[in-house]
């Protein structure tokens, strides 16, 4: 896929190359759900959430959640109908999340990067970063509060969702508490 450098790779990101995220967005757009399988549908979310796309990450994300995907065992189906048994979109749910509420490189962290507008409150524990850290969120009231749990030093651009950003110093075994605007 020519999205590949967006997701999984970091090679495209609206930080670093702006005009050629533009430019992904755009191809994003313009390639449709396809054969509507479930991890294509969320494989269109992922890239969306890189891209910093909460309405699409939503839409994608309803797609799968409304669209008869799941066995009662919670297992999900490739096709709508649960026709054909198929691991990818159970496994991809997880990922989908993380990806809209934590993004990280090793010298980068990005908070609530694609937090779908339906998803007013929340909080999510013990996410993992590229860099050595956890991450525990909690967002209310267009408030977030986001403490960041390093295992080693280190220097990280930090993003967050109302704009800010800057260079963020974390000490190894020293939680970091971090409060902003969540849209």
């Amino acid at each position: 896929s020519h999205l590949y450098p967006v997701w999984p790779h970091h090679d495209i990101t609206p930080y670093d190359t702006p005009d050629l995220a533009k430019a992904a967005h755009r191809a994003l757009e313009l390639r449709g759900a396809e054969n509507h399988s479930a991890h294509g549908h969320l494989h269109h979310a992922l890239i969306a959430a890189r891209l910093r796309d909460p309405h699409r990450v939503a839409a994608a994300l309803h797609r799968v959640l409304t669209g008869d995907y799941f066995h009662h065992s919670l297992m999900s189906s490739h096709y709508p109908g649960r026709d054909v048994y198929n691991a990818d979109a159970a496994h991809t749910l997880p990922a989908l999340l993380t990806e809209a509420l934590v993004q990280s490189t090793p010298d980068r962290l990005v908070l609530l990067p694609a937090l779908p507008p339906a998803w007013r409150h929340g909080a999510v524990r013990g996410l993992r970063t590229r860099f050595g850290a956890r991450v525990d969120l909690t967002w209310t009231g267009g408030n977030c509060t986001a403490v960041v749990r390093p295992e080693r030093d280190v220097h990280i651009d930090l993003k967050t969702p109302a704009g800010g950003q800057g260079l963020l110093r974390l000490t190894a075994g020293e939680d970091r508490e971090l409060t902003m605007r969540a849209r």
